[in-house]
């Protein structure tokens, strides 16, 4: 295991952002997706993997593990926060985002010339006319309720996760952070390819070649909408790709 050292940094709104940090090289932030914090996250063996090339930064996002929280959300505040931790990285860094943070991951690259690259998989960029139900005022009713693994298991139904592995998924590590299922869907909803055209660094977009249409409809339109972009397809899984593999990608792209 790589040695860690981790801290917390003030947002613009004065919240704070946990961070922690391995490895050495090139600044790198991984960008976590919904539900997920640097506990619970399936990009800790990334992390892992990449740390003998690159300074690996890894972050709770706003709501979630150790991070603060603001009384109402804003898609703009999450871009501060990763501002944030990107400014605790020496001011400049490469960004690799999966799924919703992919999404959050372009926005800061639309932002701020602090962002020098990103890698993003399977963004799911849904703002230009998505037909996924909005759940979120349902999701509001089982947080109030104080149910919130079905409020975990009603998300994960909604992305098309069969119901059997629904029913079989022990949920307990994320009910913490449910209440912010709906800011990653606020997120989403938010961007579409369009709002990327101000992106002038470079952008890889990986999708995995068995996952459902729609990502890949996403991510190519992702590519096309960012000038110096391009759509790689990688083996993988369903919204998904093994760390050896996507390790190897983003190295390749980020020499």
């Amino acid at each position: 295991m790589a040695t860690s050292t981790s801290g917390k940094v003030q947002s613009a709104d004065r919240t704070l952002i946990a961070w922690e940090r391995q490895g050495s090289g090139p600044p790198l932030v991984i960008v976590d997706p919904v539900l997920m914090d640097r506990r619970t996250s399936v990009s800790a063996g990334l992390a892992e993997v990449l740390s003998p090339h690159r300074t690996v930064y890894t972050y709770d996002r706003r709501g979630k593990g150790e991070s603060g929280d603001s009384a109402d959300y804003e898609p703009g505040r999450e871009v501060d926060d990763l501002l944030a931790v990107i400014g605790a990285a020496g001011g400049a860094a490469d960004l690799y985002g999966f799924s919703s943070g992919a999404v959050l991951a372009l926005l800061a690259a639309a932002d701020s010339p602090a962002v020098t690259a990103v890698v993003a998989l399977e963004p799911p960029l849904s703002g230009r006319g998505d037909n996924t139900p909005d759940i979120r005022g349902q999701l509001q009713q089982l947080i109030a309720a104080g149910n919130r693994a079905e409020a975990v298991r009603l998300f994960q139904r909604s992305i098309g996760v069969p119901e059997d592995m629904v029913q079989a998924a022990d949920v307990g590590a994320f009910e913490p952070a449910a209440h912010t299922i709906a800011y990653d869907l606020t997120l989403n909803a938010t961007a579409d390819p369009d709002s990327l055209a101000g992106i002038r660094v470079p952008v890889l977009v990986l999708v995995s070649g068995v996952s459902d249409p729609r990502l890949h409809e996403w991510a190519r339109e992702t590519a096309e909408a960012v000038a110096d972009a391009r759509l790689q397809v990688l083996e993988g899984g369903w919204h998904g790709v093994e760390d050896q593999v996507l390790a190897a990608a983003i190295n390749e792209f980020l020499v």
